[in-house]
């Protein structure tokens, strides 16, 4: 018997290290495979339609502002080195200050938010950053994980509906929301914009709009300490020598075209 109890040890510990070993020496993928590009545009196309017949997610009529926000995807595309998505910005009608990153890179701007930038680089700064969601592909990792990919491709409008909501509701972890901000940075250097904006930005929605905002503000609702990621935002190295530009547009003048 005991000689049996030892074997079984032995048998188990063997079991371990080949374990260990094909743990160590396999390389995992640190993201499981998701879905084909094609399959993630269709999910983008149809929960945008989804969320845009919401309540309080209508969407804003106006060609101008379309044509600002169409040369603002275009420019943000045509800097960065192999951009695996277009980009399709739009504005809704909800007073709260938020931004949406969508499957297939569509990204959904709220009236609030661009009432509360001080500037055009505030708003460039927060649709890179959903941008940076999009491109490292956070969106649809976020959904299969939170959702699952069988009722995330329901064609159910009940269920759909729900998945929309969700979507509009929940975060990111926070290595998603630092990669998010580093791609933010680089983005805005690369198009010749001050890249420490995002962190002006964040500090003014804290000190105006205290903890509030932070249960509803997609883009920081998933990570409450605030001061770290502003930190790390100033931190990031700037040539000496670089001198930023002045964005293609105001926010004064998108501000005049929604107040029409």
């Amino acid at each position: 018997m005991r000689r049996i109890l030892i074997e079984l040890i032995a048998l188990v510990a063997v079991g371990g290290l080949i374990w260990a070993a094909f743990a160590i020496f396999i390389n995992f993928p640190s993201e499981p495979k998701l879905i084909s590009k094609e399959k993630e545009l269709q999910l983008g196309e149809k929960y945008t339609e989804v969320i845009l017949n919401l309540n309080g997610f209508s969407k804003i009529e106006n060609s101008k502002a379309d044509s600002i926000l169409e040369e603002t995807a275009r420019k943000l595309r045509s800097v960065q080195l192999a951009p695996a998505y277009s980009y399709t910005l739009i504005l809704v009608d909800n007073s709260m200050v938020n931004a949406f990153a969508l499957p297939g890179g569509h990204i959904i701007i709220t009236k609030g938010l661009i009432e509360f930038c001080q500037n055009s680089e505030e708003l460039i700064a927060v649709i890179s950053h959903e941008i940076g969601h999009i491109e490292k592909q956070h969106v649809i990792t976020r959904l299969i994980k939170d959702i699952g990919f069988k009722i995330l491709t329901s064609g159910d409008a009940y269920v759909m509906g729900e998945v929309a909501r969700t979507i509009l509701s929940s975060g990111y972890n926070r290595k998603q929301e630092v990669e998010a901000d580093e791609f933010a940075c680089e983005l805005l250097m690369q198009s010749n914009l001050e890249p420490r904006t995002l962190a002006s930005f964040f500090r003014r929605l804290k000190e105006e709009q205290g903890d509030y905002p932070f249960e509803h503000f997609e883009i920081i609702a998933s990570h409450p300490n605030m001061n770290n990621r502003i930190k790390n935002i100033l931190a990031y190295e700037v040539p000496a020598e670089f001198e930023p530009q002045n964005p293609w547009f105001t926010i004064d003048e998108l501000k005049h075209l929604l107040a029409k």
